[in-house]
């Protein structure tokens, strides 16, 4: 598993490692975050998709080991907006909630994911949503570029069915798409996208499994 002097160094390389703009996927989701929503970027490297989130009226908090990586937030625009914060995942212990949760590409050993998984759903608020990405094992399978190259670090769609309350899903679906992010992130991928509402809050309409 990368450590932070890794992505540390990543980010200190001329650009942007997975490119400026925001994650197609979380742009194409964020209609279902009401203005104002606080939301927690997991994992936000550079701050892309944070940045992109403050900046449509959102109150954004971007985690990520790399304080090189979250330095380099406040440089896009709405990035001077958003609170950062530099911690282990795995340990961090925030003592609130939020309204919502946006994670790209948030790649661990699958031995680490169940736990993660369910802080995850605690830093959720009752009704909060969480919007989410990740390559799946295909991925590797088919030697597309791109991700870990340890299969087993990637996410199935069957094992998000097991960790999240079926009633909570909002959309989940494997995916084959062409990623333009960066360096790191081109061509051809497989990937599982997630959409979740932890129970507790009001119904929202729309999506599928």
């Amino acid at each position: 598993m990368p450590t932070p002097d890794f992505w540390n160094a990543r980010y200190a390389e001329p650009g942007w490692a997975y490119g400026e703009a925001p994650n197609a996927f979380v742009a194409a989701q964020t209609h279902r975050f009401a203005p104002g929503d606080a939301v927690l970027d997991l994992a936000s490297g550079e701050g892309r998709n944070a940045a992109f989130l403050a900046g449509r009226g959102l109150r954004v908090t971007a985690v990520d080991s790399s304080a090189e990586g979250l330095a380099k937030t406040a440089r896009l625009p709405g990035g001077d907006a958003v609170e950062t914060i530099c911690a282990d995942l795995a340990t961090w212990s925030p003592d609130r909630e939020w309204d919502g949760t946006v994670a790209t590409f948030l790649h661990v050993p699958a031995d680490l994911r169940p736990a993660l998984f369910r802080r995850i759903q605690t830093w959720l608020r009752p009704g909060g949503l969480l919007v989410a990405e990740w390559y799946r094992p295909e991925h590797r399978a088919r030697g597309l570029g791109g991700g870990p190259m340890d299969a087993t670090m990637m996410v199935s769609a069957d094992e998000l069915r097991g960790a999240f309350h079926a009633a909570g899903v909002l959309l989940l679906e494997e995916a084959d798409v062409t990623l333009d992010e960066g360096a790191y992130h081109v061509g051809p991928s497989a990937v599982v996208r997630f959409v979740w509402r932890r129970p507790g809050g009001a119904p929202e309409s729309g999506g599928g499994a």
